[in-house]
């Protein structure tokens, strides 16, 4: 289902809800962080799930 505009959807609908959002991405899913960054969400830190011992980012959108 992806590139059909659900996330975005989905996405609008959650920003529309809060001033400000927070999600983790694993750093190799290369599509998803550029998807995030292209609405609007930035990088705040990076880290470790230590649930599956993958590296993450931690990402951030604030309503402007």
């Amino acid at each position: 289902m992806q590139s059909q505009g659900i996330g975005k959807i989905l996405l609008n609908y959650a920003k529309d809800k809060r001033n400000k959002l927070y999600l983790n991405v694993y750093q190799k899913n290369a599509r998803a962080i550029s998807f995030y960054k292209r609405e609007g969400f930035e990088i705040q830190h990076s880290g470790l799930d230590e649930a599956t011992g993958e590296k993450d980012y931690v990402m951030t959108w604030q309503h402007k």
